[in-house]
């Protein structure tokens, strides 16, 4: 993915004193900071695109593990994460839609339908 963002990539709301566009990478970052406080998170991973980006390209991709799917003002928001074992999964997949729910309303004002919760292993060497 380039640094140049697609129109697709922000949102933008009118107002009386002209226009607030929100870009995907704003959400990204409130929901990479939300996932990664919970002590039970070991980290973000991605799916094949972003792994080609890191092994071919070098380098990490700063959307690692989530996806931002747009319908007008509301938005869906997939995060794929590895735990550390011995965590309650069902509890902490809770706490974090709950938190990245809230987070991303109060501070872009845009409508979460949903933020689903993807588990893709388990991290045994310890916190």
């Amino acid at each position: 993915m380039s640094d140049e963002f697609r129109a697709e990539d922000s949102q933008t709301q009118q107002t009386g004193g002209g226009e607030i566009t929100i870009e995907d990478q704003v959400i990204y970052d409130y929901v990479s900071e939300e996932v990664l406080r919970y002590d039970g998170v070991s980290r973000m991973v991605g799916g094949i695109t972003e792994s080609f980006s890191k092994n071919i390209l070098g380098r990490e991709p700063a959307t690692q593990g989530i996806k931002v799917t747009r319908n007008e003002d509301h938005i869906s928001i997939n995060v794929h994460i590895i735990v550390y074992y011995g965590v309650n999964i069902p509890q902490l997949s809770y706490d974090i839609q709950n938190s990245v729910k809230e987070t991303v309303e109060e501070y872009t004002g845009l409508t979460v339908d949903a933020v689903n919760i993807g588990i893709e292993g388990i991290d045994k060497s310890g916190r």
